[in-house]
């Protein structure tokens, strides 16, 4: 009989450590404290028979430990999908700049919506800025002056360099620009295109040597970056073997060669989508109207092969350009850069903010075997090394 007392006053004893520690580990203790509630119901009547303080102690403990046992699994769980619950150090105002473009009103109220997420899921304010190029935005990184931002995939790399930049996942588009919800096969990239009018004996890559071709902007990506690094791995050099200007705008370098000012051209696969939409071209596109989709030789040149003459039509594609990510200060704490993530997740969930945003966000990072997001613009510091580019120019 001294040998159970002494085994209870042991159970007790630990119930008690258990019950003073608040369940620290809940889903570990869960089974310990359970086993302890049923030991302490079994041997209440023979301690009763010999010590009644403790069989009180015990009758008194029982419903605490069984609400323990009970509560513990949950809490774990609770505990594991909780976001961020240390906010020390968060800012009392989350500040995102945002590049904005021809027009500052557009930019705001595009991104109006999914600020109101953000407000509603961190519990602080959050306050849209905008700057006239994408080196204004980072210099207000770097300054301290906003939080997060929202450029283009080169001008993030910038950032990174000059403002200490951290992505913490992919804007995300709709393939097809006209319709606008969520696609879990959406690609996490786009393309640059070249492009001519059927007739002009161009009809590859490596016919585009000698000829007069529209680029966009020296700092766009898929109007001069990634079409002149395609070049370059064709044997071409843009610079000597062709006769090359600057258009100023994707659609003004379409309507360069549409117009016949131009032998050919560069720009993003979308935009020839939207002019033809808008009937300022006539222009030989893919059946599905999917943009960001890889295809193979076969299937330009089956495309270019039926397109009559005298409408735009793609001869080749670029590399991948990755999508431009959501990137926030590295300064930030961590535990506000999991709950920002963890919204930015949420988008795909809310079909009318998609409707109204236009995108949603991913992380590709396991997907692409990936150590970090941002070794995902890791081909965009090779075709800089490649164009042997200054970043800080870029910017502008």
């Amino acid at each position: 009989m001294l040998r159970r007392f002494s085994g209870l006053t042991g159970l007790l004893a630990l119930a008690l450590i258990l019950a003073a520690c608040g369940a620290a580990t809940p889903a570990a203790q869960a089974p310990t404290v359970a086993a302890v509630a049923t030991a302490a119901a079994e041997l209440a009547p023979t301690v009763a028979a010999v010590v009644p303080t403790v069989a009180a102690a015990a009758t008194a403990l029982a419903p605490t430990v069984a609400a323990v046992a009970a509560t513990a699994a949950p809490a774990a769980t609770a505990a594991a999908t909780e976001v961020a619950q240390d906010r020390t150090g968060w800012p009392a105002t989350f500040r995102v700049g945002l590049f904005a473009g021809d027009d500052a009103n557009v930019a705001l109220a595009l991104n109006q919506p999914f600020a109101d997420l953000l407000t509603e899921e961190l519990g602080i304010p959050v306050e849209l800025t905008t700057g006239t190029s994408y080196s204004a935005v980072i210099e207000a990184m770097r300054a301290g002056r906003v939080d997060a931002m929202e450029v283009g995939p080169f001008a993030y790399v910038l950032a990174v360099q000059e403002a200490g930049a951290e992505a913490l996942a992919l804007a995300t588009y709709p393939a097809n620009e006209e319709n606008k919800v969520f696609d879990e096969n959406a690609p996490n990239g786009y393309y640059s295109v070249y492009i001519t009018k059927k007739g002009s004996g161009i009809a590859t890559v490596e016919d585009l040597k000698g000829k007069t071709f529209a680029f966009v902007d020296p700092a766009s990506t898929s109007g001069h970056l990634a079409p002149k690094t395609g070049l370059i791995k064709a044997g071409i050099n843009p610079d000597t073997d062709m006769q090359t200007v600057f258009a100023g705008s994707h659609p003004t370098a379409v309507l360069s060669v549409w117009n016949d000012n131009t032998e050919a051209g560069a720009t993003f696969e979308g935009n020839l989508y939207r002019l033809a939409r808008e009937g300022q071209i006539d222009f030989c596109g893919f059946e599905d109207e999917l943009t960001g989709k890889q295809r193979s030789a076969e299937e330009i040149k089956a495309l270019y092969d039926a397109c009559p003459d005298g409408s735009i039509v793609m001869v080749g594609y670029s590399d991948l350009i990755p999508n431009t990510p959501f990137a926030v200060s590295s300064k930030l704490p961590e535990s506000f850069k999991v709950a920002v993530r963890e919204v930015l997740l949420k988008v795909k969930d809310n079909p009318e903010l998609i409707s109204a945003f236009g995108q949603w966000y991913v992380d590709p990072t396991e997907e692409l075997g990936l150590e970090t997001l941002d070794q995902n613009f890791n081909s965009l510091r090779d075709i800089a090394k490649l164009l042997e580019l200054d970043l800080k120019e870029l910017g502008g």
